[in-house]
């Protein structure tokens, strides 16, 4: 599998290469020869001061150039496109090795307080967001983030995202193609929130019925008296007098003016990036539902948006003095584009937001497209609205997996509560974190890795890595009864809840420690519940005579022979036989050997 994944990534690799390469030439050769033409106008330029004919050639020379201008900007923006596209094949080459450091590892949306995301390595270095995410935009990894520490809310949406996602798992280069161009501009946290804050904000010259007629009133007399001025000599003085009326129309305008061109102008690259994916999606055709009704949302978004690109281009060139003094004394320049502008968001307005979620949901399903793409091994999960968890061959996705040891797990069938006991290092917690992350990626509408999986629509709950907090002066052990009473909170309320708790009350006395954990699973099992409780704690074993039918053992064993320990990951049914602590302390010398 990994084999023909690193020679697929690597022929696209080779082919983006050559095309670099090729495009590169073709860049060079554009630009000798536009300097030739620039040369080559000046020359002509200077003799035909002598032989007046050649000036009949400096408008085709200039067009010329012009030309070779915009086509050197189309292949430099391919050249980005294709380097991008080397880059991605590139890391996705590195992480089949195991090197995820090329991806972003979404540390910002650590929360050592979530329900479960902190425990199950959610967000990180090298966490499921890191090792899933393929976003380009910033709205995009929110929220891919999201969607792993919110699974979505009923199986017709999972089902919805695993449509997509299988659909697009098989159009690598659309996906590849979709990266790249998010790729080429690197967006700021602001950009999208002020251009969502711009559209709700009150026009000021749009709706304005005086400033509307005076913006095409003025400029049409005033180039009527420029013309008229040709042949009657008062006319310039009226040419020069309503010129005058309209920079005194724009100056009581001059500070708003400034402030929208300020803020809107940063905007127009990040448009056209949004643009120019939009255009991407929209030519691309789809049989999955979700993907045909995203599809539909984006009709004629890419055009739009691009068209509001370029007004915002075309306020920029008051930005150029002269070009500013001209137009703004002929035309009321500036004062047009906003109005148009202005024109532009009311018309658009309701639907940008819509456009922007579906660059934002596009951009995860590509994301979940490359996951299952990479995983062809992995399945997709069914959703069952029976409480149960059935899984064959499960392991965990973020291990290399030629080490992976895999397991077959059913809960809620039978009984509801798993204790699951073991030495350490035997691989209790790794257990919990595998099931609990593969049905993270269940409920987000990703591949799992197993064969089979069968799960509900449920909410995760965890205690494995409760944090202290200084700040608010609460303890290790106060921080895990915090969790655990809204748990309990949670499934009085009638809350279904999946819930992996691995050593309840770490934090107390061992005589404690058993009877509260002992406690607590007596509670649990008269809840709306499925869940597993990993601990060293053997006691807890007796609960399944005491409730056979909610109950079950669970062990990982280690083995000992020839003086040696060694695991096999492997689940057992039962209560574990054997520790290691003992046996570790005496190997490593820490206490004298009986």
């Amino acid at each position: 599998m990994t084999e023909n994944l690193q020679s697929f990534y690597t022929q696209r690799k080779n082919d983006f290469t050559t095309s670099l390469a090729q495009v590169s030439s073709v860049i060079r050769q554009i630009s000798t020869i536009r300097l030739i033409v620039a040369g080559l106008f000046l020359l002509v330029f200077y003799f035909a001061f002598s032989i007046a004919e050649l000036f009949y050639l400096l408008p085709a020379l200039l067009v010329i150039f012009m030309i070779l201008v915009r086509k050197h900007s189309e292949r430099f923006t391919e050249k980005t496109h294709l380097e991008n596209l080397v880059k991605i094949n590139t890391l996705e080459l590195q992480a089949l090795e195991g090197n995820l450091s090329g991806f972003n590892n979404g540390a910002e949306f650590i929360d050592p307080h979530h329900a479960y995301s902190h425990d199950l390595d959610i967000a990180g270095e090298r966490s499921l967001f890191q090792y899933v995410n393929r976003t380009t935009t910033l709205s995009g990894k929110k929220q891919l983030a999201y969607s792993l520490a919110n699974p979505l809310p009923d199986a017709d949406h999972i089902v919805a995202r695993q449509q997509a996602a299988k659909e697009l798992s098989l159009k690598t280069d659309f996906r590849q193609h979709f990266q790249a161009t998010g790729m080429e501009l690197e967006e700021l946290k602001s950009d999208t929130d002020q251009l969502l804050e711009w559209v709700k904000e009150k026009p000021f010259l749009y709706g304005d019925v005086f400033l509307s007629a005076l913006l095409w009133v003025l400029p049409a007399l005033t180039i009527l008296s420029i013309i008229l001025s040709f042949f009657f000599d008062n006319f310039l003085t009226i040419a020069l007098v309503l010129a005058g009326a309209q920079w005194t129309t724009l100056s009581v305008r001059l500070k708003r003016v400034n402030a929208f061109h300020q803020y809107i102008s940063r905007k127009k690259n990040i448009l056209d990036k949004y643009a120019r994916l939009l255009h991407l999606f929209g030519k691309e055709q789809f049989e999955a539902p979700l993907l045909q009704q995203l599809k539909t949302k984006a009709t004629q978004a890419d055009k739009r948006i691009k068209s509001l690109a370029e007004l915002v281009s075309a306020l920029d060139a008051r930005l150029n003095f002269m070009t500013n003094l001209v137009v703004n004394s002929v035309l009321l320049y500036d004062l047009q584009c906003i109005y148009r502008l202005e024109k532009w968001k009311e018309e658009n307005a309701p639907q940008l937001q819509v456009w922007l979620d579906v660059i934002n949901e596009t951009d995860v399903l590509c994301s979940l497209g490359t996951f299952a793409y990479n995983h062809p091994t992995f399945c997709f999960p069914s959703i069952t609205s029976d409480q149960k968890i059935v899984a064959t061959s499960l392991g965990h996705p973020l291990l290399a997996h030629e080490g992976c040891v895999t397991n077959n797990i059913s809960i809620g069938e039978h009984q509801n509560i798993l204790v699951i006991t073991g030495a350490n290092m035997a691989g209790k917690s790794t257990f919990l974190r595998t099931l609990g992350i593969n049905l993270v990626l269940a409920l987000g509408g990703a591949p799992v890795y197993a064969t089979s999986f069968i799960c509900p629509v449920i909410s995760i709950r965890s205690g494995m890595r409760t944090a202290d907090s200084l700040q608010d002066h609460q303890s290790y052990f106060y921080a895990e009864l915090n969790r655990l009473k809204k748990i309990m909170d949670e499934l009085r309320d009638g809350k279904p809840l999946f819930i992996l708790l691995d050593e309840i009350l770490k934090g107390t006395n061992s005589t404690d420690k058993q009877a509260g954990s002992i406690a607590l699973v007596k509670q649990l099992v008269s809840y709306s519940c499925i869940g597993l409780i990993a601990t060293h704690d053997l006691a807890l074993g007796d609960l399944e005579k005491e409730y056979p039918s909610h109950v079950k053992n669970y062990c990982f064993e280690p083995t000992i022979e020839n003086d040696q320990l060694s695991f096999d990951y492997t689940l057992k049914e039962g209560v574990a036989q054997k520790m290691n602590a003992t046996f570790l302390m005496k190997k490593m010398g820490i206490i004298p050997p009986a």
